[in-house]
C-alpha cells in the first residue's frame, strides 16, 4: 500500500491510524512517499507503531477522530535492490 505525506515533523512521517489499519488488514507493507523519495515500512513494524503525539485529533473536514503514528523517514536509495523473503 502506498501513502504520500506532504511534510515531515522532525524527520518523522505521521500516518493516520486508519491508513495503518487498512495496510495491516491487507497484510501489506506501507510505502511512504515524500516529495520524490520513498521508504518501505514492513508489516511487522506496522503492528507496533510509535507515537510522538499520543492524543486524538479531530478532522477539520468531517469531524472524525484519529490518532497519528510516526515513522522516522529514511528514504531508500534509488539503486538499492529490494529483497523479498518468501
Amino acid at each position: 500500500m502506498r501513502y504520500r505525506v506532504k511534510k515531515l515533523f522532525n524527520g518523522f512521517a505521521s500516518i493516520r491510524d486508519h491508513v495503518l489499519k487498512r495496510a495491516i488488514k491487507e497484510k501489506s507493507n506501507l510505502v511512504i512517499e515524500f516529495k520524490d523519495k520513498e521508504m518501505t515500512v514492513p508489516l511487522s513494524d506496522l503492528e507496533s507503531p510509535f507515537q510522538l503525539h499520543p492524543k486524538e485529533f479531530i478532522s477539520k473536514y468531517n469531524g472524525t477522530k484519529y490518532v497519528l503514528y510516526d515513522f522516522r523517514f529514511v528514504p531508500e536509495e534509488k539503486n538499492q535492490e529490494k529483497l523479498e523473503l518468501t
